[in-house]
Formats: structure tokens, sequence, C-alpha cells
């Protein structure tokens, strides 16, 4: 039944096999898929026909085999995860009798070149159902796999890509919208801040000349001289907003020495309160800083959250820094802020007050974005966290 077969291939290739019958060799090499025939179940000599040799670079009707005692030097994947040689379809199924289906495989040579292939592989079993060898069936599909990684990736970027435009159109419109406020609080300011600011200091110089004389008008005129206060602090925070301030003129300035110098009014204040500020110090890196400006923002933030604050309560300050930035936060103790008004937080004219300006947290964020810095909002019913921040690395 078996016989020395001695073939010879259309470019003058011999190969001599003892294993397989002649009447089935011709059809076995010119199948139109890749056939490969396992002659032991170890798999130690695996032969394949002209599609398979041709598909793992091997000589027409060569041997190839992970368990031969000279495995060719050819990684084997499968997912990603390489196979030892008793993991492969056909060693599975020489060994365990398993039938394997449609494992797609991709083999890896040292040069760099792949191809990946689908394989089936059934066990040879003799009329007693011994295990007399393996027989697989491949099909190269290399092609049509990198063309579906690479239309993935392409996926992925376009959705990447996508994702982050609309990110920042998002922030772009949030930014101009805000932007715009800023422009028009500015304009406002500088247009009647001088004509109205002199006349109002004239006023309540004479109010308080008045008030001496005249005791029996002390509650007008008291009532006055607090509204006309309250008239010059918006004007005051308008020209704070409308001022091109300069923040280009800075020092190098440890922020937590620049922050100490307001804490005794920040402590009076709390007091008058009835509540308490506990400043946590901590020294760290210099950076370039405008005084005034970083400490009238600590002192907006930290006036904002005493009033947010039951009696009693304390208002914490502590400075931090890491690797990548540097920065201050002020937490209360009040009942917190609503998600909708966190979103607007910042704008111009927003205030939950009876008798707020809602320009104090707008000059703090204006104030932020010319120090290339970032205020953050943490806010639950326990209370609120505002965080400002610089990135070290957009100092």
């Amino acid at each position: 039944m078996y016989k020395n077969h001695s073939y010879e291939s259309g470019q003058n290739t011999s190969y001599t096999n003892n294993h397989i019958p002649d009447e089935y060799w011709q059809i076995f090499d010119i199948s139109p898929g890749g056939v490969s025939i396992a002659t032991d179940r170890n798999c130690t000599s695996i032969l394949h026909n002209r599609k398979a040799s041709r598909m793992l670079r091997i000589p027409a009707g060569g041997v190839f085999s992970h368990s031969s005692l000279k495995p060719p030097s050819v990684k084997v994947f499968r997912e990603g995860i390489e196979l030892l040689a008793d993991e492969m379809p056909m060693q599975r199924s020489g060994r365990d009798r398993e039938e394997v289906q449609d494992e797609v495989l991709e083999f890896v040579w040292d040069d760099g070149h792949r191809t990946i292939s689908v394989w089936n592989s059934v066990p040879i079993l003799d009329e007693a159902g011994q295990i007399l060898g393996v027989l697989a069936t491949s099909e190269e599909i290399t092609r049509f796999v990198l063309r579906e990684r690479e239309i993935q990736l392409d996926k992925e970027y376009l959705e990447h890509v996508v994702t982050e435009k609309i990110e920042e159109q998002t922030r772009l419109r949030s930014e101009v919208e805000r932007l715009d406020r800023f422009s028009l609080v500015g304009q406002m300011a500088a247009s009647i801040s001088h004509e109205i600011r002199n006349p109002i200091a004239t006023v309540r110089g004479f109010l308080q000349l008045n008030q001496r004389n005249q005791t029996y008008n002390a509650y007008y005129n008291n009532l006055i001289i607090s509204e006309l206060d309250r008239a010059n602090e918006i004007i005051g925070n308008f020209l704070s907003l409308s001022k091109q301030n300069d923040s280009s003129v800075r020092e190098m300035q440890d922020l937590s020495e620049s922050l100490g110098v307001v804490l005794p009014l920040l402590e009076a204040d709390a007091t008058m309160m009835g509540k308490n500020v506990v400043f946590i110090e901590k020294s760290v890196s210099p950076i370039p800083l405008n005084s005034k400006e970083i400490q009238q923002v600590l002192i907006n933030l930290v006036r904002n959250s005493l009033e947010a604050s039951e009696i009693g309560s304390t208002v914490i300050v502590e400075i931090f820094e890491d690797e990548e930035r540097l920065g201050f936060f002020v937490q209360d103790e009040g009942s917190g802020i609503p998600k909708s008004i966190i979103e607007q937080i910042g704008t111009p004219f927003l205030t939950t007050k009876e008798k707020g300006t809602g320009l104090g947290l707008s000059i703090c964020y204006d104030i932020a974005r010319r120090h290339s810095a970032e205020i953050q909002i943490e806010s639950a019913p326990t209370g609120t966290i505002f965080t400002f921040v610089f990135t070290k690395s957009s100092l």
C-alpha cells in the first residue's frame, strides 16, 4: 500500500515520502488549499503540500514542525500570545484527539515577514482507534486580516480625532462666551467708573461731615454711607475686570509666604463672624507671581467660604505641591453648591447671595487666566473645595 515515492515538481524540486499512499499523493499536493499531514502522533515530522509550503516559506513538499529535533525559527501567535510547540493545533489533535476548527494563527519570521492563516486539524485513526498521525487544512488570510486591522486603527484614530475636536469645540465655545461677558463688563467699567467714583467720594465725604453735626439723621446717614460703600465696591470690581492688569510684572516667590501676608485679615473676618480660618503652610518651589492678585484670589475665596459656613465652622486653607502642579485649596463646611450653579461659576453677575455683586469669583477666574492657572471646584452637601492650580509646565 505504501512505497517509496519520489515526485518531480514543476520547479524540478523532488521530495520523498514513505507514508502517503501513491493514489492520494497527487491529490494531496495539488489541492487548492493548504494540506498538512503529520506521520506520527507527536508531529515530529509534518509534510505540507504546495500551498501550505508556499505559505510556510519552505520548498514544495518540505517538512515544517515545531516538534521536530530542529524546529524552525518561526514564532507562532494566537490572539497575540506566542504558542509553545505542544499548544499548536496539530500537536493538540495528535495528543488529545482534539478536533481543532477555525483557529487563526500568525507566523512571524526573523526577517519580519508574517503570514496569518486559519487552521483545522483532526487526528488520523486506525481501525482500532489508535492515533496514527494528524491531518490539517489551512488557508492564508494575511491580506484580509491586515486590512481589517488597518481599518480598525483608522476607525480608532478617527474616533479619537472626532472626540478631541468635539471637546475642543465645547471648550472654545465656553471660553468665547466667558470672554464675551468679560469684554462687556470691561467696556462698561471703563466708560462709567471714573465719572461715578469721584462724585461718590465727594458725597460720602459730605455725609460724614453732616453726620457729626446732625445726630437726628444718623440712621439715614449710616444707611446712605452703607449703600455708597456697596456701589463703590461694585465699581472697584468693574475696574479690576476692565484693567489690562500687567500680570507679566511678577516676581519669583514662595506661594505660602505670599498668601500668609493676608492671613491676619482673614482671621479677623472669621472671628467677627464666629468662625475659624486654619492656614496649613508648606514651603514650596518659588514661582513667578503677582502677589497682590493672588492674595486677592485667596481673600475672595475665603470670604465666600466663610459666608457659606455655619457659625462655629472652620475654613481650611492649604498649600500643596507635587511633581506637576502647585497651588492652594480653600475648603469649607457649608451645604455645598448645586451642580447647575457650579457649571456657571466665574460668570460675571452670577451670585446666590442676597447682597452679592456676582463679580468676586469672576475676578478670581480672570486672575487665574492671566497667570495660566486653573480654578477647580469639588462640592458635596458637607462642604466645598476651591482649588487654585498652577501647572508647572505652563509657568
